[in-house]
């Protein structure tokens, strides 16, 4: 898997696969504990950077270079502007308008500011050849990036349908270097994500791209609001082209700016044969697309756009800015007012597009029937299909498994299957008694253990105030404390039963677990045991006593005889030392 442009976080990443969800084309992969996007599958739509919960996918798009191209009065920095802005940066209230984020762009070292709606005014006309020339059975708009991609990967049979014309910011550049020269830098500004790897992939066109989300970060860094901005002197001549083509964002925008370009031509909403068509939103042109392979459709001119609502509704608009039917309003607006017809530039704007395939390794039917299997699903009547993991049916989630870009365990149903059968079984087998109470001290839980000591079924257990089977004063003490008791000798029912019980505390349920182990037979062993013991010391003790008796008696006389021997002995001694006597 080749890095992409979109990272993920490890350590935010909570596996809650609602990315997956809304990933259209499933570049996601979960496998070993790691969520990746697979660059090389990937369109770059950009839902999962909004839609994760945890904040845990970020774009990688480092605007260093820019930063020091701005920074350089030898380089000369044109900013190609999304016509969008105008939806985004024009609150009456916050005193914000069209007119003060251009200020404000030059104020952060740009040699000019521009529309990119320039570019699109280009394209439109590019488009008014294709349906002059009627040579395509169907014309397919190029503006997307994301869309251009998935035709590409996805749906390459229908590469011949796309319009072999540059995406306006690629028009715009293009112009700009023709008039200011090569080494002019452009720096596309706007909403799009796949705008970035468009323009990686285009370096003779463009330079760069800053997010709406990075500019407006790079403007509170610097200190400067897009609000009340004075003009600059760089502003200070011509003012800025107003093409209609400024309706590029909304919704049946790029219909609206061809249908004006070609409107002599015009009967009944046709022109030279082609019907008109807007697309929005990836999931409704992934449909269109499917239709226009099995060959459904007519002779048409189709604009595509992947985002729902237009680029007015883009992934990288701020969040806070973000209003797609007020900016699409004010986009509206903002392209009626005074608009003007330009005259073509003379820059060469043709672009083909060629197919980008995928591995096509497929699994055969048996293969996904083992891995379906493996999950509990032998049959396709097991085959939920909920979408839980992220895939649409079970059988995609095998093929994903299939091609390393899923686990087993992601699928709810099937580990929701294992616990609870884990959970009985270890209910049902475990020698130990469980027993689980509420606040109440009423049993929400009584496993087969318990049942067989207790002479009550579950069904009646459950529901049974604690105190009715067993004293509950351990239990209560628990919920007072929400301290555990860990290994406590104990007495059930009678003191013929000893136990050894833990009660644990679960915040979450508010309720004690008991683990209750019986441990009268070790008990009796060792009462046994102990009273084996001290007959064994009291008979030792006897013995002692007795051997004490006998030491007792063997002394005495033995000192009665060895005082009689000692006088003896003496006297014996003196008799011989008398005798060698002289005298």
């Amino acid at each position: 898997m080749g890095m992409g442009y979109i990272r993920v976080k490890e350590a935010n990443c909570k596996n809650c696969y609602k990315c997956l969800k809304h990933c259209d084309v499933k570049s996601i992969s979960y496998i070993n504990d790691r969520v990746e996007v697979i660059a090389e599958q990937c369109i770059l739509c950009g839902h999962c950077v909004n839609v994760c919960p945890q904040k845990a996918k970020t774009v990688v798009n480092d605007i260093a270079d820019i930063l020091g191209w701005l920074a350089d009065p030898s380089v000369r920095v044109v900013a190609s502007l999304a016509p969008s802005y105008a939806g985004l940066y024009a609150d009456a209230e916050k005193g914000e308008s069209a007119a003060a984020l251009r200020r404000a762009l030059y104020r952060l070292g740009f040699d000019a500011v521009e529309e990119t709606a320039v570019g699109a005014s280009e394209v439109t006309a590019e488009y008014k050849r294709l349906l002059d020339e009627g040579t395509m059975d169907c014309i397919l708009t190029t503006c997307c990036p994301t869309v251009n991609s998935l035709i590409t990967k996805y749906y390459p049979s229908l590469i011949p349908y796309m319009a072999p014309v540059v995406s306006p910011v690629l028009a715009h550049g293009r112009m700009i270097k023709a008039r200011d020269g090569a080494g002019t830098r452009v720096v596309f500004i706007g909403p799009c994500l796949s705008k970035i790897k468009e323009i990686d992939d285009h370096p003779e066109s463009a330079d760069g791209v800053i997010t709406f989300r990075q500019l407006d970060a790079l403007l509170a860094e610097r200190g400067i609001a897009p609000a009340g901005q004075e003009p600059a002197q760089a502003e200070e001549g011509p003012g800025l082209p107003t093409p209609f083509s400024r309706i590029y964002p909304v919704p049946e925008g790029i219909v609206r700016d061809v249908k004006l370009n070609a409107h002599k031509g015009f009967a009944s909403g046709s022109y030279n044969g082609y019907s008109f068509l807007s697309v929005c939103g990836l999931e409704n042109v992934m449909a269109f697309l499917k239709e226009l392979q099995d060959g459904n459709c007519g002779r048409l001119f189709v604009e595509l756009n992947s985002c729902d609502g237009g680029c007015v509704n883009g992934p990288l608009i701020p969040e806070e800015r973000r209003a797609a039917f007020r900016a699409r309003l004010s986009v509206e607006k903002y392209a009626a007012d005074q608009f003007e017809e330009l005259e073509r530039a003379d820059a060469d704007l043709s672009l083909q597009f060629l197919p980008e395939p995928l591995p096509e390794d497929e699994p055969d039917e048996k293969t996904i029937r083992k891995i379906l299997t493996e999950i509990g699903k032998p049959t396709p009547d097991k085959e939920l299909n909920c979408g839980s993991c992220g895939y649409n049916t079970c059988r995609d989630k095998a093929i994903a498994v299939y091609h390393g870009k899923a686990e087993l365990y992601m699928c709810l149903p099937y580990m929701i299957d294992l616990s609870q059968s884990l959970s009985n079984v270890t209910l049902s087998v475990t020698p130990n008694y469980i027993i689980a109470v509420d606040r109440d001290l009423r049993i929400v839980e009584f496993n087969q253990a318990a049942q067989k000591k207790f002479g009550i079924s579950r069904k009646e257990a459950v529901k049974t105030d604690l105190f009715e089977i067993m004293d509950p004063e351990d239990f209560q003490e628990v919920f007072d404390t929400h301290r555990n008791i860990v290994n406590k000798k104990a007495h059930l029912q009678s003191k013929e039963t000893v136990v050894e019980e833990t009660l644990m505390y679960v915040p979450e349920q508010e309720i004690v677990i008991g683990f209750f182990t019986d441990v009268t037979e070790e008990e009796q062993r060792k009462e046994a045991a102990r009273r084996a013991r001290l007959e064994a010391a009291e008979m030792a003790q006897k013995v002692i006593d007795k051997q004490m008796t006998v030491a007792q008696e063997i002394a005495s006389l033995l000192g009665e005889t060895t005082a009689e021997t000692k006088v003896t002995l003496v006297n014996l001694k003196k008799q011989m030392l008398n005798e060698g006597d002289p005298s």
